[in-house]
């Protein structure tokens, strides 16, 4: 007996060992990759890649496939140095290396022109720089981590865009962003090739923002966002474009995320299907955070919970000259505001309605990229989409508070998609890329309302049909030296609905005249669909038929000129000024004389539209932008935007009116630390490596446009009578807002967990939403944007 409590003994001191050992050891990952030719996809053989700022010298070279390995590298923030003869080297900073995942980097190297002897090139790449280089100015690259790091974003794209000069958001419950004085619904979404609906959880038609979005931060890749002055690759837009990547999976390994938080709790998967070969899957869904917690049996004393849903995956197959990818976006999202549930014995006062919403978004897609010699490379994506809206209102009874169906809308949009493109580098100097976007769209609308002067429903929508939509285009680039590129193209579109159709030139020019100042210039002619609804509103005719007077509304057009200037102070600061004028021709205006113009629809949960207009319309957006950034260097960064912008629009009174997303000015200032806790001995949370971060925000954006309301008028109407000789003429006062992100991240031997609370508008300040008329107090009232509001988030990888 007494031998074996001995052993026993002994074995538990030998695991109470090895555990101190491994925790005493230094925490490490790996990081590998692949080194390409950014223009033809080649495999560079022979690249170096150094790691940066370490005791000791570490580095290897790809093999012969491209691909490179580095293990046992240190967790925490790393630097990397790819260079290869010939190539402008890329220099990667601050990567944030987790002990719970393995680093995969996708390196894509710019050939230099050299004269005389061939020669390394010393330059390095800016990091602000995109991944398209075409665009030659109004871009900006982002990582995943930006997604997660600015305060106030909470892991949103969009919010997270709102900080850079010239964009704004529309308000605090949306992330509908404002792009130099545009509406929201020029921009375009476009995923993995292809150009995708509305990609927000609760919105409508015509719409391009929402509260919650589909799109999952932990599932992207690094992308680009536009905002103006876009290469001709890119049509169907007026005011900018997040051209956005879904990043593979782990083809090696199996790794899981768990989060919960603002957006919803998730599940993250990813790995290969077999170690024989180099297949891997990612796949994430996320469900309500809130909806969760119901279904739980916790309440929050309130029937209206919003509900959502969403699922993102991408299936990526490698082989030996290119790739095949299967990819896919989804969401459900309901919510029931129920004023017929409210206990109207406590004096209670809803709407007087019954609102019951849904929507419903996919994207499923499968790309091919073959590669072609040594110069050049095709790629094709197939997809299809569906967008589908149901909304049910119900007025209440003023005596049994019954619910008597007021509006219905039973509608779906979709279409079948091909972008195919072929992009062939000649030589150094010249690449050249001619593609063909092709999209078989298909409608199902139906949207009726009852008119109580009828007393029966009246049909606004139905219809059911098809239509085509075409956009070829080309591209070239000429690399006029090493610093002087030139970036020219031409965009066509054609609509088969109404025979409407636009040929757009494209034009970029940089220069970087130093290693550390660039001047550029791009115009471009660029042109936008209207919103689907608005073909097929249809006009109530006295004999009771219904015609389609806006079927043949042309698309909005807009001219784009753009200057800029950038200098970098250092290799982690830059200064960057651009000015812009954009002229906005061939807008959908009423065909009576009023200041309605469809330049002022888009920030809300519907559009708004008369039956009849004609496109006499016309608008301008002028301004200068100033952005003075740090990239994340020894744990700290920030970021200063400014902009100053004027956007006017004239309807078919003939009258120039400020537009409705006319601020006038936004500035924004971010900042952000890291703090890393040295490890120390005793228990094994001391052992982990931790790291504290903070990151704080202040937003000052001029105050919303609006129209006042007439209250006497008003008041003898009953309803809501608005100054018409006033038209967006009053400002609410200044939207100011400031936020903040503290949080802590433990790296363990095989997890990292992240604790994060984001305390938005931590000021509380009473930033005006709009003002409305309370017809059963004959009083205007004013309601406010998002209080004071604390969200946890936690999250952990292994």
């Amino acid at each position: 007996m007494d031998k074996r409590i001995w052993i026993k003994q002994l074995l538990f001191a030998a695991l109470i060992l090895s555990e101190s050992l491994l925790l005493s050891q230094p925490l490490t990952q790996t990081i590998r990759g692949r080194v390409i030719d950014k223009e033809t996809r080649v495999p560079l053989p022979g690249a170096n890649v150094i790691m940066l700022d370490t005791t000791q010298l570490l580095g290897t070279a790809t093999n012969l496939d491209g691909y490179f390995r580095l293990e046992n590298i240190p967790v925490g923030r790393v630097g990397i140095r790819i260079s290869y003869l010939g190539y402008a080297p890329v220099v990667l900073q601050n990567l944030n290396l987790s002990s719970a995942k393995e680093m995969i980097l996708n390196i894509e190297m710019e050939e230099q022109i050299t004269t005389g002897k061939v020669i390394e090139i010393t330059g390095k790449r800016n990091k602000g720089e995109t991944l398209n280089k075409m665009a030659s100015i109004s871009a900006q690259s982002f990582s995943v981590e930006e997604t997660g790091r600015y305060a106030g974003s909470l892991n949103d794209v969009a919010r997270m865009a709102a900080n850079y000069a010239g964009v704004q958001g529309a308000s605090d419950w949306r992330n509908d962003i404002i792009i130099r004085g545009n509406s929201p619904t020029g921009l375009l979404y476009r995923l993995e090739g292809v150009d995708i609906p509305n990609p927000n959880h609760f919105s409508t038609f015509g719409t391009t923002g929402g509260p919650i979005s589909i799109l999952n931060n932990n599932t992207l890749a690094n992308s680009d966002f536009l905002t103006g002055a876009f290469p001709a690759e890119y049509g169907n837009a007026l005011s900018g474009v997040f051209d956005l990547n879904l990043r593979s999976g782990n083809n090696e390994k199996r790794e899981f995320i768990g989060q919960i938080g603002f957006n919803g709790a998730e599940l993250l998967a990813e790995g290969p299907f077999t170690k024989k070969h180099q297949a891997s899957y990612l796949a994430s869904y996320r469900y309500s955070t809130m909806g969760l917690f119901t279904l739980m049996g916790i309440h929050f004393g309130t029937k209206s919970i919003p509900e959502y849903q969403d699922l993102t995956f991408k299936v990526n197959f490698p082989h030996k000259h290119g790739k095949t990818t299967i990819f896919g976006i989804g969401g459900l999202s309901s919510i029931a505001l129920l004023d017929s549930k409210i206990d109207s014995s406590n004096n209670a006062y809803g709407t007087g309605t019954d609102v019951r919403f849904k929507t419903r978004i996919g994207v499923i897609g499968i790309s091919h990229t073959q590669r072609f010699r040594k110069n050049a490379y095709l790629k094709a994506v197939l997809s299809t989409n569906i967008f589908a809206n149901n909304i049910d209102e119900d007025s209440l009874s003023s005596i049994d508070r019954h619910p008597v169906n007021l509006f219905n809308r039973n509608s779906a949009l979709g279409k079948y998609s091909m972008n195919v493109f072929f992009n062939k580098k000649i030589n150094v100097r010249h690449i050249v890329k001619t593609g063909l976007l092709a999209d078989w769209m298909f409608f199902n609308l139906s949207d009726s309302s009852y008119r109580a002067s009828l007393n029966h429903f009246v049909s606004e929508y139905d219809y059911q049909g098809n239509s085509q939509f075409i956009q070829p285009y080309v591209e070239w680039q000429f690399r006029i030296s090493n610093k002087l590129i030139l970036n020219t193209g031409l965009h066509s579109q054609y609509f088969r609905l109404n025979h409407d159709y636009s040929i757009e030139p494209r034009l970029g020019l940089k220069w970087y005249w130093s290693d550390v100042n660039t001047l550029a210039f791009a115009y471009g002619l660029h042109s936008r669909l209207q919103p689907v609804p608005v073909y097929f509103k249809e006009k109530q005719m006295p004999d009771g038929s219904a015609t389609l007077p806006n079927k043949n509304i042309e698309m909005t057009k807009s001219r784009h000129f753009v200057m800029g200037y950038e200098r970098l102070f250092s290799a982690s600061t830059r200064f960057k000024m651009e000015a812009y004028y954009q002229h906005l021709f061939n807008v959908p205006v009423d065909v009576q004389a009023n200041a309605f113009s469809m330049l002022n629809e888009g920030a809300n949960f519907d559009i708004n539209f008369p039956d009849s207009m004609v496109n006499k319309g016309t608008g301008k957006n002028y301004g200068v932008e100033f952005t003075l950034e740090r990239f994340l260097t020894k744990g700290f960064y920030y970021l200063f935007s400014l902009s100053l912008f004027e956007s006017r629009y004239t309807g078919s009174d003939g009258i120039e009116h400020s537009t409705a997303f006319n601020g006038n000015y936004t500035c924004n200032a971010l900042a952000g630390k890291e703090f890393i806790i040295p490890l120390s001995s005793g228990k094994i949370l001391h052992k982990m490596q931790k790291t504290l971060f903070i990151d704080v925000k202040g937003t000052w954006n001029g105050g919303q446009r609006y129209t006042p309301i007439n209250l006497a008028l008003s008041q003898q109407a009953g309803y809501a009578v608005y100054d018409q000789s006033n038209i967006y003429g009053k400002k609410y006062k200044d939207y100011l807002r400031f936020d903040i992100k503290a949080g802590f991240r433990l790296n363990g031997k095989k997890t990292t967990q992240e604790f994060t609370a984001y305390l938005q508008n931590v000021t509380n300040r009473n930033n005006i939403f709009r003002q409305t008329y309370n017809r059963n107090t004959g009083a205007l009232e004013t309601s406010y944007q998002m209080g004071f509001l604390p969200i946890f988030q936690y999250r952990i990888e292994f």
